[in-house]
C-alpha cells in the first residue's frame, strides 16, 4: 500500500482549504475590526474553527484504524523523523490553535456558534486573560503556519528531486 486512505485524504484536502480560509479570514477581520466590525466574519470563522477541530479528531480516529503507508525507500531515516515530528506537530497545533480560539472568545465574553448551534460556554469571561489568550491565539495560529510552512517545503524538495511523495496523499 503507498497510499493513506481514501478518508484520510478526502480529510487532509478539505482541512487545507478550510484552514486556508479560516487563516485569511482572521487576518482580515483583523485588518478591518477598528473601521467595520466585521461580525459576520467572526461567526463564519469560530464555525469553521469547530468543523477543522472536529475534522482533526476524526482523522485521527482514522489514521487509528487504518493502515499509514510505509515511507519510501529513498526516504532517509532523518528525514523521516524531520517529517514524522512536522505532521506530530502540525496535529497539535490543529487541535491546539482551535481551541485556544474557543477560550479566547469565551474569556472575552463570546458564545462560539456551530453555524448557528451556539455551544456553551466552557470559560469564564475574565478582562484579565484577554491579552493573554488573545497572544496565545495569534502566536500558536503562526506557529501552525510556520509549521505548515515546513511541511510544504518538504514536499517541494521531494517534488524537485523528482520523488513522488505527494501521490500519497493525492
Amino acid at each position: 500500500m503507498n497510499k493513506y486512505h481514501g478518508v484520510i485524504r478526502t480529510i487532509h484536502w478539505v482541512m487545507f482549504i478550510l484552514f486556508a480560509a479560516i487563516f485569511v479570514l482572521g487576518a482580515v477581520m483583523i485588518e478591518f475590526k477598528e473601521c467595520c466590525e466585521p461580525w459576520n466574519m467572526y461567526g463564519l470563522h469560530k464555525s469553521t474553527g469547530v468543523l477543522v477541530l472536529l475534522l482533526v479528531l476524526l482523522r485521527i480516529i482514522a489514521r487509528k484504524k487504518t493502515t499509514i503507508p510505509l515511507h519510501p525507500d529513498y526516504v532517509t531515516p532523518i528525514q523521516h523523523k524531520i517529517a514524522q515530528s512536522v505532521v506530530y506537530l502540525l496535529y497539535l497545533l490543529m487541535i491546539i490553535v482551535p481551541i485556544s480560539g474557543y477560550i479566547m472568545s469565551n474569556v472575552h465574553g463570546h458564545h462560539v456558534d456551530f453555524y448557528g448551534l451556539q455551544l456553551p460556554m466552557l470559560f469564564p469571561e475574565n478582562p484579565e486573560w484577554e491579552g493573554i489568550t488573545s497572544s496565545m491565539h495569534y502566536y500558536l495560529t503562526y506557529s501552525f503556519l510556520g509549521v505548515f510552512l515546513l511541511h510544504i517545503i518538504g514536499v517541494i524538495k521531494h517534488h524537485i528531486d523528482n520523488k513522488d511523495i505527494l501521490s500519497r496523499i493525492t
